[in-house]
């Protein structure tokens, strides 16, 4: 048997293999060769500036909403190797393009500077990186105004998952390892760090972790089919076109991309119902010690049904609410319905909601089933006391 102090530091042991990991992931970002990049932007800069003054502007309105017209800006260089100069400047504003600058407004310019060449300045765009850190530490403190201790532990999982996606995930995708399986170890990786963090060691994170990753091997097996079957790929995607270039450089698996967006939208939603199951499970069986499995998967899947009802609605209507502005193109030009029910954009659009909510749909069965088995492992187990309740 497993001794309490032998138990303590096998957790121990595990917190820090999850710190070498976290450190082993940085390592591989840095040195991850992503190759040449599609466009040479070696002369080129982006830097912070404020606008001292507005000289000159002639605008107009269109659209009763759209500065359009021009600007001429002094402006003084906030950073790099012309930070404290002052410069001259022109802002056009176009229907794509309308950055409205006034006196104290702060903006990212474009340095423009070839050899040989008097460099030239561009209003690239609005600074928003003091105004999205202010949203950002809101948005934190309102998790822990309701939350408390567990609201600070949800973002924290939150920013070790985006880490892990930004640094291995998205890299590895990049030099073209096999998206499948690395996708896999993300979820895997994230749902791990995200239950030690919220739950500790607990029946309730085990739950979870077996769940969602049972739960997105059947997203592998589902995206599979309805590409084949449907004819739909990442070549497909509008915006897949201009990684072509990467595919020749690095054989990234543009045909997985599907699979991999689908995924990582899921995850949360996913994650989401199955802690639902899984505490609401832990609290009947808590209360009622003598209930079986069988009963307590038959709760599961009285609760599942009334999450099902919402989280479908959610996932369909978070689909159909970021294609609005194509959907609104599309009837720009006349679309006619063969047109647009075959075409790639709905055809893929309509796959990511129906495959997503699936597996929401899927995870009250598997999470109901876990927990069911897993609630009832017997006390003096070894599982059962290296987990918490």
């Amino acid at each position: 048997m497993i001794s309490k102090i032998q138990e303590e530091t096998l957790k121990k042991l595990i917190n820090i293999a999850l710190i070498l990991i976290l450190i082993a992931i940085y390592i591989f970002y840095r040195k991850v060769d992503f190759g040449e990049v599609r466009w040479d932007n070696k002369n080129v800069h982006y830097v912070k500036a404020k606008v001292l003054e507005v000289l000159e502007e002639d605008l107009s309105k269109k659209y009763n909403y759209l500065n359009v017209g021009s600007q001429k800006l002094k402006v003084k260089i906030l950073e790099g190797k012309e930070a404290g100069e002052e410069k001259i400047i022109d802002n056009t504003l176009f229907n794509t393009s309308s950055i409205l600058a006034k006196k104290g407004t702060r903006i990212i310019l474009l340095i423009d500077s070839p050899e040989g060449v008097e460099p030239y300045y561009t209003v690239y765009n609005y600074d928003r990186s003091i105004v999205i850190a202010i949203y950002i530490a809101l948005f934190i403190l309102l998790l822990y105004a309701v939350g408390k201790k567990n609201g600070l532990k949800s973002a924290l999982a939150l920013i070790i998952s985006i880490y892990i996606i930004a640094l291995y995930m998205l890299p590895s995708i990049y030099i073209g390892r096999p998206i499948i399986l690395v996708t896999l170890v993300t979820i895997l990786l994230a749902s791990i760090y995200s239950a030690v963090i919220i739950f500790g060691y607990s029946l309730i994170g085990l739950v979870n972790i077996i769940s969602i990753f049972i739960s997105f091997i059947i997203v592998a097996v589902l995206s599979y089919l309805v590409s084949i079957t449907a004819h739909l790929t990442g070549f497909v995607d509008p915006n897949a076109e201009g990684l072509f270039y990467i595919v020749e450089k690095t054989g990234m698996q543009l045909q997985y991309l599907f699979f991999a967006g689908i995924t990582i939208s899921t995850y949360g939603a996913a994650k989401d119902v199955s802690v639902s199951i899984s505490s609401a499970l832990l609290e009947i069986k808590t209360l009622n010690k003598k209930l079986g499995a069988n009963d307590l998967f038959k709760s599961g899947m009285n609760i599942g049904k009334d999450i099902i009802a919402t989280m479908v609605d959610t996932l369909i209507f978070a689909f159909i609410g970021s294609s609005l502005t194509t959907v609104l193109s599309l009837m720009s030009y006349g679309v006619q319905f063969n047109q647009l029910i075959s075409s790639n954009f709905f055809s893929m659009e309509l796959a990511n909601g129906l495959i997503a909510t699936s597996v929401v749909v899927m995870m009250v069965p598997i999470s109901a089933y876990i927990s069911s088995i897993v609630y009832n492992i017997e006390d003096k187990s070894r599982v059962r006391k290296f987990f918490t309740r």
